[in-house]
């Protein structure tokens, strides 16, 4: 006869999602200008379109995602301009377009010219249907904005010599990595060794700024201002300090180990008159790995202490010194006690007496294993009473 059945289910790992939006034509910005006296755009979108791509990243620590790029995958996918569903808009229609193939789809193609008046905020939002669990994760980005200058009187226009998406990627982070080896004594402080470390990597970025008057560069009698978007409409001015290392004329400086994502704009005054303005994102990478123990030799009777060290790999290649961007916990299971936390780090030492080893066949094995995720945007740390907390020279201290 036929037994009761029983339905079993694969246990796969819960989705990590991460999402960002940025203008991919660095020809035609999300910020237009419009010269009044020949009545023209530059860019003109009707030619030139914008083009903003939302990027949505998702992982599985079991691997059973198939690909980290998940636009394929997206559904109910809608753009929204200032709040309001852009299929609505009658001043909208036939003007965009709505990507729905493969790993574009949902990018949107503006073919619509602002009004200097116009300053519009668009955002996209999404379903991403994970089948393995059967539930949809909510997918929404942060807000671009849109605009136009009016350059009628003076033709000032303003660049950067960066991507105006700017990605920082720790795991790249030489930069990172030399400070954090100095800082836990495993080597010596050294200029030429901290300047080999410096490139197009590294947390401290300067992105150059270049203001010109028509085809010639402005070199002097105008101050630059950084904002951070919070939306359409509000715009919070930033001075040194905290993620921003200094404001110049010549370009701004920032500490991408504060910043996990965010809109900024930079402004070109002339005395108090704005005469041009540029926008740029900063997004926080996270990248796969794998980490695991690397300790494999027995326990031997007698022995009170157990160490070991964690090997983390991501693309191809052994991570070093992972402790300092990954935040790995130590645990082991016997028969005794099950995942017991001992500690956090790239290496451990923990007790066997603490894990509930036995001395029997039945109760004389250990499991040690590690829980480890990529750390956030580092934070400004304080004490107990909000107060910053800062180093013997003066520096403020920072942690993640």
């Amino acid at each position: 006869m036929e037994t009761g059945r029983k339905r079993i289910r694969k246990d796969f790992a819960p989705l990590t999602v991460s999402v960002s939006l940025a203008c991919s034509t660095a020809f035609s910005p999300v910020t237009q200008v419009f010269h009044a006296a020949a009545n023209e755009y530059e860019p003109d979108r009707s030619i030139t379109p914008t083009v903003l791509q939302p990027s949505v990243i998702a992982n599985a620590s079991d691997g059973s995602w198939p690909t980290p790029n998940a636009n394929a995958q997206l559904a109910n996918m809608k753009w929204y301009v200032n709040g309001v569903d852009i299929t609505t808009l009658q001043d909208w229609t036939g003007l965009y377009t709505i990507d729905t193939v493969g790993a574009a789809r949902g990018t949107l193609t503006i073919y619509r010219n602002l009004t200097p008046s116009e300053r519009l905020s668009l955002h996209f939002e999404a379903d991403l249907v994970d089948n393995r669990l059967g539930v949809t994760h909510a997918i929404k980005t942060d807000a671009i904005v849109l605009s136009t200058v009016d350059q009628s009187a003076d033709n000032y226009g303003i660049s950067i010599g960066e991507s105006k998406s700017i990605y920082y990627n720790p795991f790249l982070d030489k930069l990172f990595r030399y400070e954090y080896k100095v800082s836990t004594g495993q080597i010596t402080a050294s200029d030429a060794n901290r300047n080999a470390a410096i490139d197009e990597n590294s947390y401290l970025r300067t992105i150059p700024v270049t203001l010109c008057k028509g085809a010639d560069p402005v070199t002097s009698g105008y101050t630059l201002k950084l904002y951070r978007i919070v939306n359409s409409t509000t715009f919070t001015e930033l001075a040194a300090g905290y993620e921003v290392v200094s404001i110049a004329p010549s370009g701004i400086t920032l500490d991408l180990r504060l910043i996990e994502k965010d809109n900024y704009l930079i402004k070109a005054f002339i005395g108090t008159t704005e005469v041009a303005q540029v926008q740029f994102s900063v997004s926080r990478l996270y990248q796969p790995f794998s980490c695991s123990p690397t300790n494999e030799s027995a326990i031997v009777p007698g022995q009170t202490m157990r160490y070991d060290v964690a090997q983390v790999d991501s693309e191809g290649k052994i991570v070093e010194c992972p402790e300092c961007i990954i935040a790995i916990v130590w645990y082991t299971t016997t028969a005794a006690k099950s995942a017991v936390r001992h500690n956090e780090g790239g290496n451990t030492a923990f007790e066997l007496e603490k894990t509930g080893i036995g001395d029997t066949y039945l109760d004389d094995w250990l499991e040690t294993y590690v829980d480890a995720i990529q750390k956030d945007a580092c934070k400004i740390a304080i004490d107990e009473d909000g107060d910053e907390l800062v180093d013997e020279d003066g520096n403020t201290l920072i942690f993640n």
